[in-house]
């Protein structure tokens, strides 16, 4: 009886000892409020994003270089990515006739402040950046947001940047075969069931 009072005692102990558990906080997309997004594009800011076609030697990620610039600098301004490139809201249907719709019709798939890898932004309202994309089978856009992650203002869209071969068979995957000399080979593709090829 006594042991087993001991053993509870070191039980309790123990997890009293443990400190508390946290998560990593909010996921980072999260933090956008993008349905208070406005639209107030300015004829002197710019975002222009290179190469214009990715992958071309069949890499299903590249890095891609920004160079983007507003005349009305903040430290809050921020690089979305926007994948398909077209999140205007001319394709924006309104869910309920009651409401208005939202001005942008996707949330960015990734962000960047705009001073990340340029300390002098808020000085010069220029700046370079150099983000990877992973092969979205849809093409890319760049915008420069200003008014930071609560009040966000579009003030610049870049061109439009896509992969050679959206389609291609991408994240191979290896599993044993019926038998023990066996393998199967599978991966996912773009390529609908016919216009697939079968290659033997």
């Amino acid at each position: 009886m006594r042991a087993s009072g001991l053993i509870f005692l070191a039980i309790l102990w123990a997890i009293s000892s443990f400190e508390e558990v946290r998560s990593h906080g909010d996921q980072p997309l999260s933090k956008i409020a993008i349905h208070k997004a406005t639209v107030s594009l300015h004829d002197g800011a710019y975002v222009k994003a290179s190469p214009h076609i990715l992958g071309l030697m069949g890499q299903n990620t590249e890095w891609v270089n920004l160079e983007y610039s507003y005349p009305n600098p903040s430290i809050d301004d921020w690089i979305g990515v926007f994948s398909p490139a077209n999140f205007s809201a001319s394709v924006c249907l309104p869910e309920n006739p009651q409401t208005e719709p939202p001005l942008l019709c996707s949330a960015p798939i990734k962000y960047q402040y705009a001073n990340y890898t340029s300390p002098k932004y808020k000085d010069t309202g220029k700046g370079l950046l150099k983000l990877q994309l992973i092969n979205q089978r849809s093409d890319v856009s760049f915008a420069l947001f200003s008014g930071g992650l609560l009040n966000p203002k579009l003030v610049a869209v870049s061109n439009t940047v896509a992969f050679a071969y959206p389609k291609a068979p991408v994240y191979p995957r290896l599993a044993q075969g019926k038998i023990w000399n066996e393998m199967t080979v599978t991966w996912t593709s773009g390529y609908g069931i016919y216009e697939a090829e079968t290659v033997c």
